[in-house]
């Protein structure tokens, strides 16, 4: 049985920057302190609701925390630049790095997902937009569990829907948290520092292997499904 791997998809497959861009755009200087809340309290309402089982679509919980993000940094904002800034998470592209490095893993022979809190179809219209989506076997989206990362009940879905054991399936994210929620669920693992000021959680359990960039993925990926399981 072939090994398998899954990709989260913003900001390890995908480049967020320019929603900072039309953010600027919108409102101006204050768009990185913004930003950067709207990013936080992304992820905590998808916390949120995945502890609280009240799951709704992972854009509606985008949609929150923008208008609480420039409600905290008294920012007015009207619907129509609500709107803006969100279609610029369908416009976004993939990192440089990333189409060469899939590319290998592809020839490699290696069956690869991309899983995410987005909708499936959200996920696959990006996916497509970037020019990176014929490289997927499939997307695997929370929706069908109806909770978020890093529920187990969302790493378990990914295991059903790849078809292979935990164990011959890596997950690799720029995001800690998730990639200690797929080493919990007994999924291999691998962090993608895209930013090399970004320090590990410092728990019990670490990544099988740190990469540094989407480039090291095909000749470091193959290392990992030999080491002993934690």
């Amino acid at each position: 049985m072939s090994n398998a791997v899954a990709f989260d998809i913003y900001g390890t497959l995908i480049d967020t920057q320019a929603v900072l861009a039309r953010l600027t755009d919108l409102i101006g200087d204050k768009a990185p302190a913004v930003s950067r809340s709207w990013r936080q309290k992304q992820l905590e309402y998808s916390f949120r609701r995945g502890l609280m089982h009240d799951y709704c679509d992972f854009s509606v919980c985008t949609r929150q925390a923008l208008v609480f993000a420039c409600r905290e940094h008294a920012v007015a904002i009207g619907e129509e630049a609500i709107e803006l800034a969100m279609q610029a998470y369908a416009d976004l592209d993939a990192f440089a790095d990333v189409p060469a490095g899939l590319e290998a893993l592809h020839k490699q022979g290696m069956h690869l997902y991309a899983f995410s809190n987005g909708s499936r179809a959200a996920v696959q219209r990006l996916l497509e937009r970037a020019g990176i989506g014929h490289y997927f076997t499939s997307v695997v989206s929370v929706e069908d569990v109806r909770s978020f990362k890093p529920d187990p009940a969302v790493y378990a879905h990914l295991v059903r829907s790849c078809g292979v054991p935990a164990a011959q399936l890596c997950l690799v994210s720029s995001n800690p948290f998730d990639v200690l929620g797929a080493a919990h669920a007994g999924l291999r693992s691998a962090w993608l520092r895209r930013d090399p000021t970004s320090q590990f959680d410092p728990w019990e359990s670490q990544p099988d292997i740190t990469l540094e960039g989407f480039g090291e993925v095909a000749s470091r990926l193959s290392a990992v499904y030999r080491q002993p399981m934690a």
